[in-house]
């Protein structure tokens, strides 16, 4: 559960995917073309989720930085000609205020984001857990503050790398992040995940296929043991 300046209402998230470059004190959410990263699949490339090219997709980190740039992006899945809109899941993230634009500042776009304020361990909701088919053995409770917080006094200073030393575990100290890579989660790779504080049958992310519905079962493992 965190709590993020600006933002209306707590955000219940899920934990499913790391990074190198993520910090323990920050969360990068995935969002409607919020960054394909390092690792993009979703436009570009033969085997992309998505038709066409990376250019409507913005910044590599952060993706596109006003939500009128939303209307630009394609809106399913080339093998899905329907379902959510990927148009409509962008321009709702600017409406939640999960994310900044950085036009008229002077680090520009894609540099800015939101302060995160609280954060804790609380019940995954059953929602989530259907949707992810990934759930630990060892949930609270209730809620339960992660050290570090509450933050009374920082804030998110990602478009001023250098005063972190250009370090990637600390630049977006405190700052909700944002991506969309169009791939399979580290959660969904069983080497990645301690089969002991997880649930029975719930251990691993359940990934989809290239047309970003159809789920792909790896419970019970697959070739080689590296699903």
């Amino acid at each position: 559960r965190l709590k993020v300046e600006g933002v209306d209402k707590d955000i219940i998230a899920q934990s499913i995917n790391t990074g190198y470059d993520v910090a323990g004190n920050q969360f990068d959410l995935q969002i409607g073309a919020g960054g394909v990263g390092a690792f993009n699949n979703c436009a570009g490339g033969s085997t992309s989720m998505f038709a066409g090219s990376k250019e409507a997709w913005g910044c590599s980190y952060g993706g596109v930085d006003s939500r009128a740039a939303c209307a630009k992006l394609p809106s399913h899945p080339k093998n899905h000609p329907s379902g959510d809109s990927l148009k409509g899941l962008c321009e709702y993230s600017w409406d939640k205020k999960v994310r900044v634009s950085g036009a008229g500042k002077e680090a520009g776009q894609c540099k800015y984001n939101p302060t995160i304020l609280d954060v804790g361990r609380v019940p995954c909701p059953s929602a989530l857990v259907e949707l992810t088919q990934m759930q630990r053995s060892d949930e609270p409770s209730g809620y339960e503050r992660i050290a570090g917080f509450p933050n009374e006094d920082k804030k998110c200073i990602s478009y001023d790398p250098a005063a972190n030393g250009y370090e990637p575990s600390k630049i977006s100290a405190f700052c909700l992040t944002r991506m969309m890579d169009c791939r399979k989660p580290s959660g969904a790779w069983t080497s990645n995940v301690k089969a002991h504080l997880m649930v029975p049958g719930k251990r691993v992310v359940q990934p989809c296929a290239e047309d970003g519905y159809t789920r792909i079962d790896v419970q019970c493992g697959c070739e080689g043991g590296m699903c």
